[in-house]
């Protein structure tokens, strides 16, 4: 229900096919997965994809609903990336601000910038905590009906300091009555410098940075997103 189908690849698409054209190789990696959106649509493009969440809910339910031969699930704390060699790595869906401290930060970088082969490029996308839209609270709204079941989700974003608290509940109803069910989560107001420093201290080359999927230039004032695109060099 939130996290987007086809309009969101229509938009999302174009950049990651074109990161995937400049890659070195066909193998991709999708951290912090999800529902596996993109990792199918990767799969689809050619891509020899890893795919792997913290969450054994999300890649059982991605497992289940989103399966491709080129796909391989796993579960995995992206501080702790498993020994592995990509072309090109993604993490998408602001998941880089579920990430607590600048060292876990440091070690997701590092665990990257190892798996990269060489000139191989790793792209990310997380909110501009800077933008005058994240720093008010965010409320959204979305309703489901399946075979007589209604579920509505509310989403909350709630800025305090340099940390937004999350919050997702769901409301279902059917014939037996209404149950909610609850998640929460606190997530860092990471920077555009703080991502820089990390790449570059993993090894990585800041290639371009990005306010949207359009390949905007990013504003910290007025850019909705923050993308980077990082490389790792080829060393001769």
């Amino acid at each position: 229900m939130l996290a987007g189908g086809r309009k969101r690849i229509d938009r999302e698409g174009p950049l990651l096919m074109d990161c995937f054209g400049r890659a070195p190789g066909r193998r991709v990696a999708d951290l912090a997965c999800g529902t596996g959106l993109h990792a199918l649509f990767m799969a689809e493009a050619g891509g020899i994809v890893t795919a792997l969440d913290a969450s054994p809910g999300m890649i059982a339910h991605a497992r289940a609903y989103r399966t491709h031969p080129s796909i391989t699930y796993g579960v995995a704390d992206m501080r702790c990336l498993p020994v592995d060699t990509w072309d090109l790595a993604l993490c998408l869906g602001n998941s880089l601000s579920l990430l607590p401290s600048e060292d876990d930060l440091a070690s997701f970088f590092r665990g990257v910038a190892a798996a990269l082969a060489p000139g191989g490029l790793f792209l990310a996308q997380l909110l501009n905590y800077n933008a005058p839209s994240a720093q008010e609270p965010r409320h959204r709204v979305e309703r489901h009906r399946v075979a007589g079941e209604e579920t509505v989700a509310v989403k909350s974003l709630i800025p305090d300091g340099n940390r937004t608290l999350l919050s997702i509940v769901f409301h279902i109803t059917d014939e037996n009555g209404t149950r909610s069910l609850a998640d929460t989560a606190v997530l860092r107001h990471w920077t555009s410098g703080d991502l820089r420093r990390a790449a570059e201290s993993a090894g990585l080359c800041i290639a371009a940075e990005y306010g949207g999927f359009d390949r905007t230039p990013f504003d910290s004032s007025t850019s909705a997103d923050l993308i980077v695109l990082a490389e790792k060099p080829i060393v001769a």
